[in-house]
């Protein structure tokens, strides 16, 4: 038998079974970490619309067997995937500083976007007409909701030590922010940059907190 050229051999090795070698199969959190990778590569370059179990499986080097062993739904792989990746605002440190402690919890909004490679927000947008918005309340429960409920707190504690008009501890106070970040996601570009952060803090949301709306008419 005359000697096997390397390139054939390198090709014979990716060529898994058929070679008579056994692929490396990636399993537990390896495998989890390629799928939800798989996910948000899938949804910035094909969209919601578009991705299937099919493309999911084959960027993430799996079958789709194997996704739909877990998953039923490409909707339940997505909310999964953004469980795992979305942070947490509960585990943001609050320091009693206003400004601190409003900028950090929407940095935790912003820190959303760029997690999940810019597209949590555009999967609200998708879903806007669905019936089943199971995606956008993921996004919503996990991040939105708890970032306002703690700006709040933050906002109330400040009106405690006389910092801001007692008002201005609001709900609807607290959820300009976050607004304000979704909006620029849907509407601009998907990550928001840490300018236009700064600037919601500053511009608008300690703002509606030292002036009062009467103030504003006179």
């Amino acid at each position: 038998m005359g000697v096997v050229p390397a390139d054939r051999q390198r090709a014979e090795v990716t060529q898994g079974p058929r070679a008579g070698v056994v692929a490396t199969r990636r399993r537990g959190d390896t495998l989890l970490e390629a799928i939800f990778d798989a996910v948000f590569d899938q949804l910035r370059t094909v969209g919601y619309a578009n991705l299937t179990m099919d493309r999911v499986a084959a960027a993430a080097g799996t079958s789709k067997t194997v996704l739909y062993r877990r998953w039923a739904t490409k909707e339940g792989m997505i909310a999964d995937a953004l469980r795992h990746r979305l942070p947490s605002p509960g585990d943001i440190p609050l320091t009693g500083d206003l400004r601190a402690d409003v900028h950090a919890l929407l940095r935790c909004v912003q820190a959303s976007f760029s997690a999940t490679r810019g597209t949590a927000f555009q999967l609200v947008s998708a879903e806007a007409g669905c019936g089943r918005p199971a995606i956008r309340q993921t996004i919503i429960d996990h991040v939105v909701e708890p970032c306002v409920e703690l700006i709040g707190e933050v906002l109330r504690r400040a009106a405690e030590r006389g910092e801001i008009r007692p008002e201005a501890a609001s709900e609807l106070v607290a959820a300009s922010g976050p607004a304000m970040l979704v909006q620029y996601s849907l509407i601009r570009e998907p990550v928001v940059p840490d300018e236009f952060v700064a600037s919601v803090v500053d511009q608008i949301v300690l703002p509606l907190t030292t002036r009062s709306a009467s103030a504003e008419h006179r």
